[in-house]
């Protein structure tokens, strides 16, 4: 294999590789100038990147014999400063003489099979040798010299060099195999596999090398924080902030003084530090920053005011504080200040931007995380571990409102003969763009679509009743019909189909949800025995006088009579309801305030999502009141907006708001009001399912 390999090829790759890993370590430099080790290990990495630079030349007429000069004594060159590194960074002092004579040796060694004779064998064998020894060097070095704090990472890394320059070694020493009489490798073969490992060692080393600076920089912010916790009671509250900026404030909020790096900040942000250090009064510049949009610095005065007047012992808070290059963030703590006379707190800002970002990744990560945790890897869609916990739950939701819950379920036709014609990979795309098709068909919020299994698909519709669940149903087959894959094994059609069984239930709480499944799977069977490419829906949801677990609670059904001609505006017209059901019911339950506003706050999000829909698909029908009835959701809205703003601030009583949503919104507007624009969706041919955006 290793005779394809173009050692050029494998050369510029090694210089790419040494330019990501002079990266890497001027960041660490950056992160942690003062560390020795670092700053030689981006020297080694920049020299082999000149290296690389140099090789081009070798080329040109007379500059072969000093460009093969300078690759070679960048390979060595750049090995022995990080093995200097190393040593430095372990505080330890290389051993100089054995490390020059080495270096003579391999400069000798260049020379002589480049210059006076071009031996390409002899300097390979040379350079790889000297390269074993400095991995096995630096291999040592790790193991005996290593602190506790990073004894595991080091043991870790010297493993890396020793296996590297082990397998250097052998490759150099098979040049020998002639001479014992065995058949020599093929020439490219032990080049190429030099380089390999040229490249497979550089980058982990370099990898471990910068978790082996940050470990030890880790250990010693420990240690630095545990000196700082025994100081005493003064001492204690400047010190644990000793790197944060730190002022001294009167009772008046006068600045009495402040540290150096108060005024360090205050440079850094383009201030003058006389007029925010002593003299200055801290509480008056924070109550301007609150009348500049920066309300933290009210909050952060209030607790000044707090901790001065006694009312509090202490006060901290975190805050942002971006600047025009770089975001930022601080944690500012105000402590009183011990001792006799008036009272005084110290103010310390600390940046905590690193903890921040970390956080901030952290939470994006395990975002993700759940995300794929939930998700269908082939699809996109939803796995059955997310539709089951989502059916759970809506189902007991369902089962206290006492509204209709709707399971669509889909199979693919003849799906194994799609397989059988035209081979996995197909079969796996068309499960894809069937999975797209019919998540594209479910527009609200609560809807979900999810793969159930195999070519098995299924879908979550709550507060949905059985014309809404067929319109859904018909609307999905409709879709994957459309993208017009072919299925030329199919006894129902010459493109792929699909068979779907659409179910309305209502939830009984003392019933078996499991008992929804077979039902929809029922129908499913059904619409395969009918012929496929069809759908089959039954169940009729709950009855509009039933009741729920909840006995004299009152609540709200849909019926039919309320339908606005258009399936998809009666489907939202259905959550709305639900929404004030489960509005109703946690009054009725008397729900903490901080529950009872989410919940507000939640049917509002969809009163102003459904306004917008509505409002559009009156539009593209001509409707004649369309400017009333928008300025109508306007008032209804900034109403409904003002209540929830009371709610959440504790202001508004909760009857006012089962008040205008069940009144205003459900049965004056809803119920009277969006009757006067049905005959805009009345069809002679049937209903019609017009999707909402």
């Amino acid at each position: 294999m290793t005779a394809s390999f173009d050692i050029a090829t494998l050369a510029i790759c090694l210089g790419l590789v040494n330019l990501m890993q002079f990266v890497a370590f001027i960041i660490q430099y950056r992160i942690d100038p003062n560390r020795p080790g670092p700053g030689f290990w981006a020297t080694a990495s920049a020299i082999g990147c000149a290296g690389l630079a140099a090789s081009f030349l070798r080329d040109l007429p007379g500059f072969r014999a000093p460009a093969i000069v300078a690759y070679n004594f960048s390979l060595l060159g750049g090995q022995f400063l990080v093995y200097i590194g190393i040593m430095r960074f372990l505080g330890r002092t290389e051993q100089r003489v054995p490390l020059a004579a080495l270096a003579v040796l391999a400069a000798a060694a260049a020379l002589a099979f480049s210059v006076v004779q071009d031996n390409f064998i002899a300097r390979r064998v040379c350079g790889s040798l000297v390269y074993a020894l400095l991995c096995l060097a630096s291999c040592r070095a790790l193991v005996r010299h290593a602190g506790p704090d990073i004894a595991m990472g080091a043991r870790a890394v010297a493993a890396i060099f020793a296996a590297a320059g082990l397998i250097v070694a052998a490759l150099a020493a098979s040049a020998a195999l002639p001479v014992l009489g065995l058949p020599p490798l093929p020439r490219p073969m032990p080049t190429a596999l030099t380089f390999l490992v040229l490249l497979a060692a550089g980058p982990l080393t370099s990898i471990g090398l910068i978790v082996l600076s940050n470990q030890r920089l880790a250990a010693e912010n420990r240690i630095a924080a545990e000196d700082l916790r025994t100081s005493k009671l003064f001492l204690q509250s400047v010190l644990d902030s000793l790197t944060a900026h730190i002022a001294l404030i009167d009772a008046d909020g006068g600045i009495i003084l402040v540290n150096n790096a108060w005024r360090a900040f205050a440079q850094h942000n383009g201030l003058d530090p006389v007029k925010v250090c002593e003299g200055t009064n801290y509480l008056f510049a924070c109550d301007a920053a609150a009348c500049r949009d920066a309300p933290e610095a009210d909050s952060f005065a209030v607790g000044i005011r707090k901790v001065l007047s006694g009312e509090l012992q202490q006060f901290a808070m975190e805050y942002p504080c971006h600047a025009p290059h770089e975001r930022r963030w601080f944690v500012g703590r105000v402590t009183p200040f011990p001792g006799d006379g008036p009272p005084r707190v110290v103010v310390a800002h600390e940046d905590i931007t690193a903890r921040k970002l970390m956080e901030i990744a952290l939470a994006e990560s395990n975002r993700k995380l759940e995300a794929l945790s939930a998700t269908d890897p082939l699809t996109g869609i939803a796995n059955r571990r997310r539709f089951d916990a989502a059916f759970t739950g809506e189902y007991a939701r369902h089962a206290r409102t006492g509204a209709p819950l709707s399971l669509v379920m889909l199979d693919i036709d003849y799906f194994k003969n799609f397989n059988d014609a035209y081979g996995h990979a197909q079969g796996d795309a068309c499960l894809a763009a069937v999975a797209r098709a019919m998540a594209g068909c479910l527009q609200r919020p609560g809807d979900l679509a999810a793969r159930y299994g195999g070519e098995e698909f299924i879908c979550l519709l709550p507060d949905t009743g059985p014309r809404g669940a067929r319109a859904v149903a018909e609307s999905i087959r409709e879709a994957v019909a459309a993208l017009a894959i072919p299925h030329a094994r199919s006894s129902a059609s010459a493109v792929v189909t699909v068979s779907i069984g659409a179910l309305t239930a209502a939830c009984p709480p003392d019933a078996d949800p499991g008992d929804l499944f077979k039902q929809v799977d029922a129908l499913l069977y059904k619409a395969k025995e009918n012929g496929r490419n069809r759908v089959e829906a039954g169940g009729d949801g709950p009855p509009a006088q039933g009741g729920g677990p909840d006995k004299g609670i009152v609540r709200l059904f849909w019926d039919e009579a309320f339908e606005s001609g258009n399936p998809a505006i009666d489907r939202q017209h259905q959550l709305l309801i639900a929404k004030a059901n489960d509005l109703l019911l946690l009054t009725t339950h008397a729900a903490d305030c901080e529950t009872l506003a989410a919940a507000v706050d939640d049917a509002f999000l969809h009163v102003a999502e459904h306004f917008r829909d509505e409002e559009r698909l009156l539009r593209e029908t001509g409707f004649a009141g369309l400017d009333e009835h928008a300025a109508e959701h306007e008032r209804l809205l900034q109403q409904g907006l003002a209540l929830a703003r009371e709610c959440t601030e504790g202001k508004s009583p909760t009857d006012a708001i089962i008040r205008f949503i069940v009144h205003d919104l459900v049965m004056v507007h809803m119920l009277a009001a969006d009757v006067l624009y049905r005959h805009c969706f009345e069809e002679p041919a049937g209903p019609r399912f017009t999707p909402i955006e």
